[in-house]
């Protein structure tokens, strides 16, 4: 797995998804993953999900966090089966607060 520590650069993005989740992906800890294993902030817009889960899950999205970062969560939930729907990106300047 590449490197995932905080980047050094101020310079952070803002990434809008939408992602659906298919049933057999529900038990997993899917968006806690995005969090704790590739540093985002995640910012739910909208989520759809069947309460008896006989289908897939949608979620809108905000991701927060360094471009790299980032790329690589998209990856992992691609990889994992995940539909992943970009709806594109702003970069955010912070002061360097890391």
């Amino acid at each position: 797995m590449p490197d995932l520590s905080l980047n050094e650069s101020p310079i952070k993005v803002l990434t809008s998804i939408d992602i659906n989740i298919p049933q057999q992906l529900h038990q997993e800890p899917v968006l806690a993953k995005l969090i704790g294993n590739y540093h985002l902030v995640v910012n739910f817009q909208a989520a759809i999900l069947d309460r008896k889960a006989t289908g897939g899950g949608w979620f809108n999205l905000n991701l927060e966090g360094h471009p790299q970062n980032i790329e690589t969560a998209l990856t992992y939930l691609q990889e994992l089966g995940v539909e992943v729907f970009d709806r594109g990106s702003v970069p955010l300047v912070f002061a360097n607060i890391d």
